[in-house]
This record gives C-alpha cells, structure tokens and sequence, in this order.
C-alpha cells in the first residue's frame, strides 16, 4: 500500500477524488530497482504499469527481428508514468524499460486497476483519458523525432 497522498502529487492522478486515490492506493506497491535493471521487455505480457518516484529508466525499442540490438527511444524521470500496455489491449509491452540509475517506482497491477474499473467507471474514465494524454504525447514527440530523421538526410 501506498499513501494516498502519495499518489495524488502525480499529474496522472489530477481529478482523482480522495475516494478514488484511497482504492489505488490499496492496490500500489513501491517497487526498487538497481541500476541496470531491466523492468519490462517488448513483446512480454504487460503486468504492471509504474509511476516513478525516484531515477531514470530507459525506454528502448528492438531495432532487429530477433530482439537483440535495441535503441534508445526516451528516458522517463520522477513523476513519469510507464508500462500502460498493463490496462490497455493486447496487454504486451510496446517497449523495454531499463533502469538507467537506482529507481523506486509505485506499482499496479494491471489486472487490479481493470477489477476498479469494472466497480468504478469514473475511475476508469479519468485514468485511461491520462493514459490516452500520455500515449498522445508521446506519438507526438516519435513523429517529431522522425520528421528529425528525415531532415536530417
């Protein structure tokens, strides 16, 4: 369990009633990391999205058919949400994490924010419209690193 005031200093849970911070914090882990770290790979079942608290984690993309070259896509830094493939469908992971330094992140699983969705609708509409604010924002910030790319050559 993590305190709800805890959860409520994140931008991600920004019109979360008290109500609704109490029922995720019931359900968050803080999780530790050492440097080097791998968190999640691509193509793996995605289990649990993560809040960080505390590092840096690399998010890294397979550039080759048999996952062994990878490129660096983004770094994530405190306050930063990762791994919403855990809420979202076909539920595998779009990218690797790799702790870039020591991390301490907030946990959930993804099966326990799908069972408050189900109880829950405003829950589930406020935290899979910041889902979709992030996946947005992050679309937007590829497609400028690609228009980058193609300037470039």
């Amino acid at each position: 369990m993590v305190a709800p005031e805890v959860l409520e200093s994140f931008p991600f849970f920004a019109g979360l009633s008290e109500a609704e911070l109490r029922s995720l914090s019931i359900i968050a882990k803080e999780a530790w990391f050492r440097r080097g770290d791998v968190i999640f790979r691509e193509g793996h079942p995605a289990h649990t999205l993560y809040l960080l608290l505390d590092g840096w984690v690399d998010v890294m993309v397979n550039t080759d058919a048999h996952s062994m070259r990878q490129a660096l896509v983004t770094t994530r830094t405190a306050g930063d949400m990762f791994g919403w493939s855990a809420v979202v469908e076909p539920y595998s992971y779009t990218a690797s994490a790799v702790c870039a330094s020591p991390v301490k992140a907030i946990g959930f699983k993804g099966a326990d924010l799908l069972a408050l969705f189900e109880i829950d609708a405003r829950l589930c509409c406020v935290i899979m419209r910041n889902i979709c604010q992030v996946i947005a924002s992050r679309l937007q910030a590829t497609r400028l690193q690609m228009v980058g790319l193609f300037v470039a050559c």
